[in-house]
C-alpha cells in the first residue's frame, strides 16, 4: 500500500462535481472505477431526459434506449453534456484539456483520440457511437 498515493486530483473534481449537480453519492477518492463510471452514466441520462425529454430510465446503465438518445456534440457546443463528454474523455485516457464545459479545440482532439483508439470514425463529433464506446 502506497501511504503518499492519494488519488487523481482531476478525477476527484469529477466525482465532487457528479455529486454536486446529480447527488451521485460516489466516495470522492480520485480514482475511475465502476461507481464514478454508473454516477457518470446517470449524469448523462439525467441530462437527456432534461434537455431532450428522452424519457428513460436514469439507472447508470448504459443500453440502447440511453444510445438512442444520445445527441451528436459538436464543437462550439456547451453545456452539461458536454462536461460529461469532457469527464469521460479525461476517465478514459483522453485529456480534453479543459473541463469547462465547451467543446473546443482540445476535446475535439480528445474525442477523435477516443475515436480512433476505438475503431470508430475519427471525425471529432460526439455521437450515439462515441457514447457507446465511452460508456458500454
Amino acid at each position: 500500500m502506497r501511504l503518499q498515493d492519494s488519488g487523481n486530483q482531476t478525477i476527484k473534481s469529477i466525482q465532487k462535481a457528479l455529486n454536486s449537480r446529480y447527488n451521485a453519492k460516489i466516495d470522492v477518492d480520485g480514482y475511475y472505477g465502476p461507481n464514478t463510471k454508473k454516477a457518470l452514466i446517470k449524469g448523462f441520462q439525467s441530462e437527456l431526459n432534461k434537455q431532450y425529454g428522452a424519457k428513460i430510465n436514469v439507472d447508470g446503465i448504459w443500453g440502447p434506449q440511453t444510445k438512442a438518445a444520445s445527441p451528436n456534440v459538436r464543437e462550439v457546443a456547451k453545456g452539461n453534456i458536454t462536461y460529461i463528454l469532457q469527464d469521460a474523455l479525461y476517465l478514459e485516457g483522453q485529456n480534453p484539456h479543459g473541463i469547462d464545459g465547451i467543446l473546443g479545440s482540445g476535446t475535439e482532439i480528445a474525442v477523435k483520440g477516443i475515436q480512433r483508439a476505438k475503431g470508430i470514425p475519427a471525425d471529432g463529433i460526439a455521437g450515439e457511437n462515441t457514447f457507446a464506446k465511452l460508456f458500454g
